[in-house]
């Protein structure tokens, strides 16, 4: 099992690190006319975009054991739609289709409007009223948990460049990581026994102390040098001691998202989320800990 997980975990930061890298070179690559849109942040807008619609299926789907009966295609939807909203300003397609004056909050708020209203045409187009206020509630909750979220990592792509972006996955996968080794080596204390019981204080603190590391050094080796690839982003690393602060928030956010994505699976009586990444589980198990801590990560990095 261990080997397996550091296998496909290093194909998937292959992976990763390989997708950034089409990222940052995609605008020279094709290159467009002053007149036509930035491809800066396509890539990873379309990653987010694919995992939202993924993670979204999949939270539905999770949801059906424990009773609830979310609409599945409509939250889905919206939750891409919510992904794109970034790219689709600071490309410049709203400006070439005529609506430059309207921005990422207001095109966003229109989103989540058109989830209510999408939602509440979809659950009464089932006609029965048994339930119908639970189904709409957490068809609401897979567009707010997942797509919302999700929008904060495009933002941070924009606002910050690939760099800050990948600053920001590593603290939080440093603390992931540190959190897993800590436990299985030294885990003794059960965190929240009734919840998750294989989770140990030994590694939440395992896992603070890597995610302060990994941002603090990260900021001492790169911040001086690091530069953001898009030209309209101006925020760089923290200084090393603003970054192990920044671990260490990010550390307990991300248990925090860890912890409300098992509460969700223990509803479901449900190890885990799906069975899509072998030695991992599903879309959502990937996701729990960055979805939480992206809006925690832009307000930290982009004041």
């Amino acid at each position: 099992m261990l080997s397996q997980r550091l296998f496909f975990g290093a194909l998937l930061i292959a992976a990763l690190l390989g997708l950034l890298y089409v990222d940052s070179r995609l605008p020279a690559w094709l290159a467009a006319q002053e007149t036509g849109p930035r491809f800066d942040g396509a890539v990873v807008t379309l990653v987010v975009g694919a995992l939202a619609y993924l993670g979204t299926l999949e939270l539905a789907r999770l949801l059906r054991p424990a009773g609830h009966a979310p609409l599945f295609l409509w939250p889905a939807i919206v939750s891409i739609g919510l992904v794109l909203v970034p790219f689709a300003y600071h490309s410049g397609l709203l400006w070439m289709a005529g609506l430059g004056d309207v921005g990422v909050a207001e095109l966003t708020v229109a989103m989540l409007v058109a989830a209510v209203f999408g939602t509440f045409a979809g659950v009464a187009a089932r006609r029965r009223t048994e339930r119908a206020a639970g189904d709409m509630a957490t068809s609401l909750l897979c567009v707010i948990y997942i797509g919302l979220l999700a929008q904060f990592v495009v933002t941070l792509r924009f606002h910050g460049g690939i760099a800050l972006l990948i600053y920001f996955v590593a603290t939080v996968k440093a603390s992931d990581i540190g959190a897993y080794f800590t436990g299985l080596a030294l885990g003794r204390t059960k965190l929240i026994r009734w919840l998750s019981p294989k989770k140990t204080w030994e590694g939440l603190a395992g896992g603070v102390v890597a995610s302060a590391a990994c941002a603090a050094g990260l900021s001492w080796a790169f911040g001086s040098s690091a530069t953001s690839t898009p030209t309209h982003a101006t925020h760089g690393f923290p200084p090393p001691v603003h970054g192990a602060v920044f671990g260490l928030v990010m550390a307990l956010v991300g248990q925090a998202g860890d912890l409300f994505e098992s509460l969700i699976k223990r509803d479901a009586q449900s190890k885990d989320s799906a069975s899509a990444i072998p030695a991992f589980g599903g879309v959502l198990d990937i996701l729990d800990s960055i979805l939480l801590t992206a809006p925690v990560a832009c307000l930290l990095l982009l004041r």
